[in-house]
C-alpha cells in the first residue's frame, strides 16, 4: 500500500496505444508517481511500453538494464544523434531500496524529504557515460519544480546548471502542470568553445482534465538543431512554439475534451464566444510566461 499520503495512480493500457497513434516515440518514465504501484507496477509499465515499441528512459527493471548504455537512449533526430536521459526529483515518499537504486533515476539524495540535495555522484557518472556515447547532443528530461508555479525556482536553475556543466545541451522539464519559461543558453566547454543550448523549465500539461488557471494551456515545442558538416559542431540554433488549449466542455458534451491549436481554431471562426475567449487567453498566457518572440504564429 501507498502510505505516503499521496494518491496512488495508474492508467489503462490503451493510453499507450493512444500515445503511439499520436506519434510519440520516446517517453520519460521517471516521475513522482512511478512507484505508486510498487516495483510490479513499474515493471508492468515498461512491459506495456516495450510491447508497443516505445523507447523510454528513467526507470529500469534490473541493474543490467540500467547498466546497458547507462540507461541512455540515443536517437536519430533528422540525421543528428541525440542521447536522452531522464530523472525525477522524488517518488512521493515511497522509498526505493538502497540496493535497488537502478529502479528509478532520482536526482536528489534526500528524495524522501527535503528534495534539496543533488546526487552529484549519479549525475556526473551518468553524464560522463552520455558524453562517451559520442552523440551530437545530450538531452535531459526532468520531472521537477513546484506545482502550479509559472516561474522556475532557484533549485531548478541550480540543477539545470549542473547538467549544463556536465555537457547537457537540451533540458526539457515537466511536473508543475503549468508552463514555465524557456530560453536559449550559451554553453562554454572546458576549452572555451561556445555553442547554444536550450532549457524549458516546464512544458505544463499536455492532455489533462485540469481546469485551474494555466493548467489547460500548453504548447507544441519545436527545436531547430544544426550541425556543421565540416567541424561537426552541433547546437540548438533556434526554437518556436505553438499555443494550445486543452478544452473541457464539461459533462454531457458529445466531445468533452479536445486539444485545440489556438490560432488555427480562432482562424476557423467556428469557436463559440466563450471558447474563443479561452483561446485568446491561452495565447496571452503563453506570451506572458514564455515570451511572444518564440510564438511561431506571432513571429510570422
Amino acid at each position: 500500500p501507498d502510505n505516503s499520503g499521496y494518491r496512488a495512480l495508474n492508467t489503462p493500457d490503451h493510453l499507450a496505444d493512444n500515445l503511439k497513434e499520436m506519434g510519440f516515440d520516446l517517453l520519460l518514465t521517471a516521475n513522482n508517481h512511478c512507484m505508486d504501484r510498487g516495483y510490479d507496477g513499474l515493471v508492468r509499465t515498461l512491459d506495456v511500453l516495450d510491447e508497443r515499441g516505445f523507447q523510454h528512459v528513467g526507470t529500469y527493471r534490473t541493474q543490467e538494464e540500467r547498466d546497458q548504455n547507462s540507461g541512455i537512449v540515443v536517437a536519430d533526430v533528422g540525421g543528428i544523434s541525440v542521447a536522452f536521459l531522464g530523472y525525477t526529483y522524488g517518488t512521493n515518499g515511497i522509498p526505493v531500496a538502497s540496493d535497488r537504486r537502478y529502479w528509478v533515476n532520482v536526482f536528489n539524495t534526500d528524495y524522501m524529504d527535503a528534495c534539496s540535495t543533488p546526487d552529484t555522484e549519479r549525475i556526473e557518472a551518468d553524464m560522463a557515460a552520455a558524453r562517451e556515447q559520442g552523440a551530437d547532443l545530450i538531452a535531459v528530461m526532468m520531472h521537477w519544480g513546484i506545482e502550479y508555479q509559472t516561474e522556475q525556482n532557484d533549485y531548478q536553475e541550480q540543477i539545470a546548471q549542473l547538467f549544463f556543466d556536465q555537457g547537457a545541451d537540451i533540458i526539457l522539464g515537466g511536473h508543475p502542470h503549468v508552463l514555465q519559461p524557456m530560453e536559449l543558453r550559451t554553453l562554454t566547454d572546458e576549452e572555451g568553445n561556445t555553442k547554444q543550448g536550450f532549457v524549458c523549465y516546464s512544458l505544463g500539461n499536455f492532455i489533462s482534465a485540469q481546469n485551474d488557471q494555466y493548467t489547460d494551456t500548453t504548447v507544441v515545442l519545436n527545436l531547430q538543431l544544426t550541425k556543421d558538416p565540416e567541424t561537426g559542431k552541433t547546437e540548438v540554433s533556434g526554437y518556436n512554439y505553438v499555443p494550445l488549449l486543452m478544452l473541457d466542455r464539461e459533462k454531457g458534451a458529445d466531445v468533452r475534451f479536445e486539444l485545440l491549436d489556438a490560432y488555427q481554431t480562432l482562424a476557423d471562426g467556428t469557436a463559440p464566444e466563450d471558447v474563443a475567449a479561452k483561446l485568446q487567453q491561452a495565447i496571452a498566457d503563453c506570451h506572458t510566461i514564455l515570451g511572444s518572440e518564440g510564438d511561431l504564429k506571432a513571429a510570422a
